[in-house]
């Protein structure tokens, strides 16, 4: 059961509303880029891997549900796995890509952090604080800009969103959820209430371990522990589900500033990262596979209306031409 203990108490979770065509239409505009991406990198894995890096493949779903809901007000920590959190609150695929590269012209750090290891201040997109290539390092600095912002707040000098306030959003693999800092994150948020979104992507993998052996329980489970802290847990591959379940809490932050756990279960579609290939240890690669979000958006799109026609030109138009120029430059 999803745990809850808020002094406001629990929000009992909505049903899933209809999604807006035009909303459904750009996700699986975002899902296209993300997917072709991968499989660029992929191709040229002898240029690429070089160069330590991961993909969303199989995350994108849950990711870009929440990218797409963002404000420039708010805030983000991206993990190493989030990719396409970027390219949903408005970065470039070319731009992405400058950082698998290591190029000067990369807009987060120059080349000098790996692959999505942004920081990012642009006064249209949310905000993303520098961090720690560490995983679960993101937790309490993250956590801190809540603070902040509640600090503000409480003392009447936080700006005038018009009912829009910030929320912050800390992205977590569910393995770091075992590090120390994540619990010293949760503890804070919980004790005094931040307006902040714990989103745990559960693949069920640490480095080249299962669940199994890295822990006793999911986040679900453990969050029970942290009295003040909402729960949801979800299907992070099914795209209508992660849209409207983000769209409900981030609501609720933004009115009520409380913090909040996203458990969301998604599959493992690529390698830990270029330098841990998934062949090399994982006998699940058939089961996560059906998992994999891309069908699912599809099926949604068509639902939607959309025609094949209109699906066929999008797989043409979603492959980044940049590619190569980037590998030989």
């Amino acid at each position: 059961m999803p745990a809850t203990a808020s002094k406001k108490g629990k929000t009992p979770a909505r049903k899933n509303s209809k999604i807006e065509s035009k909303i459904i239409w750009r996700a699986f505009e975002l899902m296209c880029t993300a997917k072709t991406m991968a499989e660029k990198y992929e191709a040229n894995a002898k240029m690429t891997s070089k160069y330590v890096h991961a993909t969303s493949r199989g995350h994108e779903a849950i990711q870009i549900a929440l990218g797409m809901q963002l404000k420039p007000q708010d805030w983000v920590a991206p993990y190493y796995r989030d990719d396409s959190i970027l390219l949903s609150i408005g970065m470039k695929p070319y731009e992405v890509m400058l950082q698998v590269f290591a190029k000067k012209d990369d807009p987060f750090s120059g080349g000098r952090t790996y692959y999505s290891h942004p920081s990012l201040r642009r006064d249209d997109m949310p905000k993303i604080p520098h961090q720690s290539s560490a995983t679960g390092m993101q937790a309490i600095p993250t956590t801190g800009v809540a603070m902040g912002i509640r600090y503000m707040e409480k003392t009447g000098i936080a700006p005038d969103y018009k009912g829009e306030n910030p929320v912050v959003v800390c992205s977590l693999g569910d393995a770091s959820c075992t590090e120390g800092e994540v619990s010293e994150a949760f503890q804070m948020a919980a004790l005094k209430q931040f307006p902040i979104l714990y989103l745990v992507q559960d693949n069920e993998w640490d480095i080249s371990a299962n669940a199994k052996e890295t822990r006793a329980q999911d986040i679900t489970f453990y969050a029970q522990g942290f009295k003040g802290i909402e729960v949801r847990t979800i299907d992070g591959s099914n795209f209508e589900e992660s849209y409207n379940t983000i769209k409900e809490v981030i609501e609720i932050i933004r009115k009520e500033r409380r913090p909040f756990i996203i458990h969301a279960k998604v599959p493992l579609l690529g390698h830990h990262t270029s330098g841990v290939r998934m062949e090399w240890y994982r006998d699940d690669l058939k089961e996560h596979a059906l998992r994999d979000p891309y069908p699912k958006m599809k099926k949604l799109v068509t639902q939607a209306g959309i025609t094949e026609k209109k699906l066929f030109q999008l797989k043409n138009e979603s492959k980044p031409k940049s590619m190569n120029n980037l590998i030989w430059h």
